[in-house]
Parts: C-alpha cells; structure tokens; sequence
C-alpha cells in the first residue's frame, strides 16, 4: 500500500472510530460530566500527524449528535483540532508521551466549558434546537466563574481518564508496532 493510500485509510479509520465510540458511549460522551473516551484517539497525531484530520473529522460528525447543537460542531471541533494540533507539534519535537494528553486536557476543560456550562442549563429545559446566535448571547449573560471552573474540572478530569488511561497506552501499543514493522 503506498503512503498516499495508508494515510487516507488511517484518517478515514480514526474518524469513524472516534464517531462510533462517542456515538455508543453518548450517555458519558456529552455534558458538564463527561468521559468521552474517544478522545484517546487525539494524541494519534503524536506519532502519526495525519491523524489531526481523521480526528477532526471524526469529533465533527459525533457533534451532530450532541445536546448543544451547532455551538458543539463548531468550537468542540475546533478545539478538538487545535488539541491535535499541539499534540502531533509535541510528537515531531520528540517530547515525552506523558506531555501528549496536556493540549487535549487544557483545551478541552477550558473551552468547552465555556458553553457546557451555561448551555446544559439552556437545553436541560428541553430546548435541544439551539442556534449560534441565541446560543453566544446566553453563554456571555450567562457565564459565572464558580460553575465555569467546576466544569473545567470535571471535564478536565473526563479528558485525564481518556487520554491517560487509555490514549497512552494506545499510543505505546502502536510504537511497539511500529517498530515490529520496520
């Protein structure tokens, strides 16, 4: 197989693996209390950086699916970008595995608490059709700092148990192959 091929197969594959497991894991996948354990797939692009893209993909399409509508497909998947970003950038440095899940975990727990926090309350009353604009207006009047920083622990937590429970030893799983195939 030649490499143009492997990494179109490699990003296809982490796309849908990541939408597949969020969308059967979706009762812990969403919301202020989340293990979304497909973010282990975000440190792939440690060592291989074409998987930024499968990744993207991936979380974009499993937003479909989530509670806060369009805000999720837009910032969650960008914010899942730029984690995987910062990740292969840290592979390519050659820095220690253990600094892999960092960006996934700071970025996640920051940003996307931005809008879980005020929005679970929002959609918590039954209103899942939420639109960029009425969604950015609720999150600025509505954004207090002590719910803010419990989510971001909460779901820095979530993004800790995904990426170090199960992202590094995935990652040491494939280099141990890696190797084997050389």
């Amino acid at each position: 197989m030649n490499r143009t091929t492997r990494y179109i197969t490699r990003i296809g594959v982490v796309a849908a693996l990541y939408f597949v497991l969020t969308a059967i894991l979706a009762p812990i996948s969403y919301g202020q209390l989340q293990i979304r354990v497909a973010e282990a797939l975000t440190l792939l692009p440690f060592i291989f950086p074409e998987t930024v893209i499968g990744v993207t993909i991936g979380c974009f399409f499993a937003n479909l699916l989530s509670p806060f509508g369009v805000i999720d497909m837009i910032f969650g998947t960008f914010f899942t970008f730029l984690a995987a970003l910062l990740t292969m950038f840290l592979g390519k440095h050659k820095k220690s595995i253990f600094l892999a899940p960092l960006p996934p975990i700071l970025i996640n727990a920051f940003g996307v608490s931005l809008y879980v926090v005020t929005l679970a309350g929002l959609t918590g009353n039954g209103n899942t059709n939420l639109n960029l604009s009425v969604s950015l207006k609720y999150i600025f009047q509505n954004l207090s700092l002590i719910p803010y920083l419990t989510v971001v622990a909460w779901i820095g937590i979530g993004e800790a148990i995904a990426t170090y429970a199960l992202g590094i030893p995935l990652i040491n799983a494939l280099e141990r192959r890696k190797k084997l195939a050389l």
